[in-house]
């Protein structure tokens, strides 16, 4: 065989039992169909597991102690109690023209009366980070701040008076809800106080 330059090579045998081989072209569309139907599905389960883990770690569970009128509740070691709730008048008209009731709000004030148990319980009641909000039935919230008369002691009533502006056809509905700062709880959920209106 290395002497004669006209003898050729004989054809490889043809493959048996595997049926017909499928051409280069139609092998990568169907690879192409493959991915496209696959790589949503990837990111579709890399997504589920990220919003898992967001809800795990960064949106905590809360543990809502509802409140009723005229009740005390328990909250980072003191007792909180509604003294007074007031809706002060409009502090903003309508422009001219605008359908009346448009664009009023209203101030409501709510005064706590907070009796801590312990200088623990006082420190975190004067903390920095206490969370006031006012929310409706349907899940909006309006942020409030609150503003105490002075320092907390043990066993001595502290006021605070809670502000937020929200709107007047609102005001009357809407419930306090007060949170101890984020960063001063324990593992679990985070604990909250919501006083009806």
């Amino acid at each position: 065989m290395t002497g004669d330059p006209a003898q050729t090579r004989p054809d490889l045998p043809a493959q048996t039992g595997a049926g017909p081989r499928m051409r280069p072209r139609d092998r990568r569309v169907v690879q192409a169909i493959a991915l496209a139907t696959l790589l949503p599905a990837l990111l579709t389960v890399h997504w589920l597991d990220e919003t898992r883990d967001v809800r795990s770690n960064l949106k905590p569970e809360e543990k809502v102690t509802t409140v009723p009128r005229g009740a005390a509740g328990e909250l980072a070691g003191a007792r909180w109690q509604v003294v007074d709730r007031r809706t002060a008048a409009p502090l903003l008209r309508p422009a001219s023209g605008a359908p009346p009731g448009s664009a009023e709000v209203a101030e409501v004030r709510v005064t706590l009366a907070v009796v801590a148990k312990d200088a623990a319980a006082a420190k975190a009641v004067g903390a920095y980070g206490i969370v006031y909000r006012l929310r409706d039935g349907d899940g909006r919230a309006w942020a409030a701040t609150g503003l105490g008369t002075g320092a907390a002691r043990p066993g001595v009533p502290v006021r605070i008076t809670v502000r937020g502006t929200v709107p007047r056809a609102k005001a009357d509905l809407l419930v306090l809800e007060v949170r101890p700062p984020a960063y001063s709880r324990p593992k679990g959920p985070l604990p909250s106080l919501r006083f009806a209106p």
